[in-house]
């Protein structure tokens, strides 16, 4: 009896101090070096001249944007928007970033990516999904000011990046998206929460942060591309089925491996990766 009152009492201390936005976002400080001499491979190689570092503010916060393209063909080019994963900064995914630029032919896309706050040089703290979704709508409208319109906007989610894309994609974007990929997508604040901890407990006892993509996906009413490896152990495919297959938009489809973890690109190799990316984008 003692022994069940004292991990009882455990478990009220520890949901008392911890917070799930502190165990998942965990961005930090950090150097950027989008450079070829970065790139491990040389077809990933850009234009060094298309290679620009801005600045937009989210509330009082400075957010940090990469962007590989033409300003002068925003108005014009395909834009994708790629929002990162866990990690410390967006320096982590700039391979990712090139490569997509180059999807099909050197350039073929302009392609965006952005530190949410506190994550690289973008300035304060990530908290929940109210700052995550002002640090989209700050990226986004400075796109719809340079001319971007909805049918040349792609949203493409890594992992955590699912926290942002997916209240945008049902209705919280300045431009409406009209082509989402999720990739490795995390499903609901429960469940990061008890992969995060190993806590079998409601989220709602460690934090007001709310995210279900569940319902994020029933509301939203185009197309839908997910990709998933069935070895993750960061989002757990089970966890995403359920959320991505609530969609019943224009289009869905999916693409699951088998043999792939949570770092799909590199499971199942560039070329399939791009196939299936290819695929979507221009059907």
């Amino acid at each position: 009896m003692m022994k069940n009152i004292i991990i009882f009492a455990s478990l009220l201390l520890l949901t008392s101090c911890l917070d799930i936005s502190a165990v998942m976002l965990y961005g930090a400080p950090g150097e950027y070096n989008f450079t070829n001499s970065t790139l491990l491979d040389v077809v990933d190689h850009v234009d060094e001249s298309k290679i620009h570092r801005l600045q937009t503010f989210s509330d009082l916060d400075t957010i940090e944007i990469l962007y590989v393209g033409d300003y002068s063909q925003i108005q014009s080019d395909t834009i994708i928007l790629y929002l990162h994963g866990n990690v410390p900064s967006m320096d982590s995914y700039w391979s990712t970033i090139a490569h997509i630029a180059n999807l099909g032919e050197q350039h073929r896309y302009g392609v965006m990516m952005y530190d949410y706050r506190g994550y690289g040089k973008s300035t304060g703290i990530s908290t929940d999904e109210t700052s995550l979704a002002s640090d989209y709508e700050s990226v986004v409208s400075w796109l719809k000011g340079q001319g971007l319109e909805s049918d040349r906007l792609i949203v493409f989610a890594n992992s955590i990046g699912s926290l942002t894309a997916g209240p945008a994609a049902a209705g919280g974007s300045l431009i409406p998206i009209e082509k989402l990929i999720m990739e490795t997508p995390q499903s609901s604040s429960a469940s990061i929460m008890q992969n995060s901890t190993g806590l079998s407990l409601p989220s709602s006892m460690l934090t007001n942060f709310h995210f279900d993509l569940a319902v994020d996906m029933s509301n939203y009413p185009r197309d839908l591309l997910w990709m998933h490896g069935e070895l993750d152990a960061t989002a757990p495919v089970a966890d995403a089925a359920s959320a991505m297959r609530s969609h019943e938009g224009s289009y869905f489809e999916e693409a699951i491996y088998p043999s792939a973890g949570h770092a799909l690109r590199w499971d199942i190799g560039n070329e399939e990766w791009d196939r299936v990316l290819l695929n979507f984008i221009l059907k």
